[in-house]
């Protein structure tokens, strides 16, 4: 008969896959740090006002500080789905043979989630942001001139957090697993989660209508998609 693993049997583990992820984490760093210049190169060019508009500079540590958030957002973006893996083969060895066969999936739907909210976000949300912004100000008559820091913080306050919201699925799945989410409840809730997704795709969009109209249109879709999900994965954990 097998000894049942220890407490200190499972912190060894964890510290472990930890261990794992800060490596690659560092390997991956170096890379997206050799890759800022081509990176910051393309988003200068990418979804720019109509004039030419430079970068400046408004601190001695303003290049530092790009260095290191770019550098860190690639480093993080390429470590996301080994720790993932990670996750899965520690959690692993605790699970039923049955939920072993029905969470794997879980893994690359999530990355594939993320994915999708990277894209929209990149492609739909962030270009509305940066013309409902070029126009306020010249609608203001002021100059635009952006410090390269600061461009790229308005750009992660965007992209990422609004990447992360296409997660939400992958929340309700776990909540249902566990048993504090079912289909009744997510329908007895629908008129809160439609104000909560409406409060979200207000704070994550510049303040007009049609931008926060189409963020709330892909949300409120996961939302209503989770319902089946919700229904499979409350059956499974039984």
């Amino acid at each position: 008969m097998l000894a049942q693993p220890t407490l200190i049997d499972h912190l060894t583990e964890l510290r472990k896959r930890i261990i794992y992820v800060l490596i690659l984490f560092a390997i991956a760093l170096c890379g997206g740090i050799a890759l800022v210049r081509p990176v910051l190169a393309y988003l200068q060019q990418s979804y720019s006002p109509a004039q030419p508009i430079l970068w400046n500079a408004f601190s001695p540590f303003d290049a530092l500080q790009l260095y290191v958030q770019t550098g860190a957002a690639i480093g993080i973006g390429a470590t996301v789905p080994f720790a993932l893996l990670q996750v899965w083969l520690f959690v692993k060895p605790a699970l039923t043979q049955q939920e072993r066969k029905s969470i794997p999936w879980l893994i690359p739907f999530a990355l594939l989630l993320f994915l999708i909210g990277l894209a929209f976000s990149w492609f739909v949300v962030f270009p509305m942001a940066v013309q409902f912004a070029s126009s306020v100000t010249q609608s203001m008559g002021l100059v635009e001139t952006y410090g390269a820091a600061q461009y790229i913080q308005f750009l992660m306050r965007i992209v990422l957090p609004l990447s992360l919201v296409f997660e939400y699925p992958i929340v309700l799945i776990f909540l249902a697993k566990i048993g504090l989410v079912t289909p009744e409840r997510l329908r007895k809730s629908r008129r809160l989660a439609y104000v909560i997704l409406v409060t979200l795709s207000t704070i994550l969009t510049p303040p007009d209508f049609i931008s926060a109209f189409i963020v709330l249109v892909p949300l409120v879709i996961l939302y209503e998609a989770s319902f089946p999900i919700v229904k499979w994965a409350s059956k499974i954990k039984d």
